[in-house]
């Protein structure tokens, strides 16, 4: 056998093999670099779909804690009617279950278009904090009215008691009457107003992305405000004229006091005078 032939062929392979696995070092260094790249994008995106899921279920969450308790005050209310109640309080559970249904569906998306879909949705379809707060803030609002309007009727009754006693007296009671129509008129005026505040809006239904429902919904919500401010400034004006009403009443009653004080002293003065 000729070795140096021999030496020959292993001299080209070590060189062969010399000249080719630097290069396959570099193809695998280059393969791991770019898995470990892949790999960190991926946990990256991970982090931020985790992140953003968190952030959604806190939105959902404060907005369902605030029907809860939205719940609660429609439940306290005492001037409204039953089916009014019930209306209101139907709208506000048929939005607690939505929202736990959207958390449902965020927390399982897998894809990034469809959680970012779903995480806009929360303020552009579900009108929480557009629609079903403001209502039941108005008619609660008006429910108070109501019941305002209800204590000063009662009021009603005892200054016209007082009003009709001066009168039998020969008082003169044209101011007072006045002034109790009046009172009257705010009251009932104010009534109305919350009445129709309530009518207005308890069956507004949350627009779910309808411009045109969401435009009537906006209308109907500062049309109802309007008339719960009036039925303020009704019992501001109402309560000006129970001021009077009641001024006169103890006026003409401390001029009664003084004007028997009068007749007493003279009757005491002319029994001395029959004495002496």
């Amino acid at each position: 056998m000729n070795y140096k032939h021999i030496s020959i062929i292993f001299a080209g392979v070590a060189l062969a093999a010399a000249s080719v696995t630097p290069a396959m070092a570099q193809t695998d260094a280059s393969s791991t670099a770019s898995s470990t790249r892949g790999a960190a994008r991926v946990t990256a995106q991970e982090t931020r779909i985790a992140k953003a899921k968190m952030h959604a279920d806190q939105e959902l969450d404060r907005r369902v804690a605030s029907l809860n308790a939205l719940a609660a005050r429609v439940n306290d209310m005492k001037r409204i009617t039953d089916a009014q109640k019930s209306s209101l309080t139907m709208s506000i559970n048929d939005q607690v279950t939505v929202l736990a249904t959207l958390k449902a569906k965020i927390d399982a998306d897998t894809d990034v278009a469809a959680l970012r879909t779903d995480i806009q949705s929360i303020t552009k379809s579900y009108r929480i904090y557009a629609l079903i707060l403001p209502q039941a803030s108005l008619v609660a609002a008006a429910d108070r009215a109501m019941t305002v309007a209800s204590s000063m009727s009662a009021l009603s009754g005892k200054l016209q008691s007082r009003i009709s006693t001066l009168q039998a007296s020969g008082t003169d009671v044209t101011a007072l009457q006045a002034a109790y129509a009046d009172f009257n008129l705010k009251i009932a005026d104010a009534n109305t107003q919350a009445n129709a505040a309530v009518t207005e809006v308890v069956s507004l239904k949350p627009d779910n992305g309808d411009k045109t429902v969401m435009a009537a919904n906006i209308a109907a919500l500062k049309d109802a405000r309007k008339k719960v401010q009036v039925a303020q400034q009704d019992f501001v004006a109402a309560r000006k004229d129970a001021e009077t009403i009641v001024k006169g009443i103890r006026r003409n009653k401390d001029g009664e006091h003084a004007t028997s004080s009068a007749e007493r002293g003279d009757q005491n003065g002319t029994s001395t005078e029959g004495n002496h």
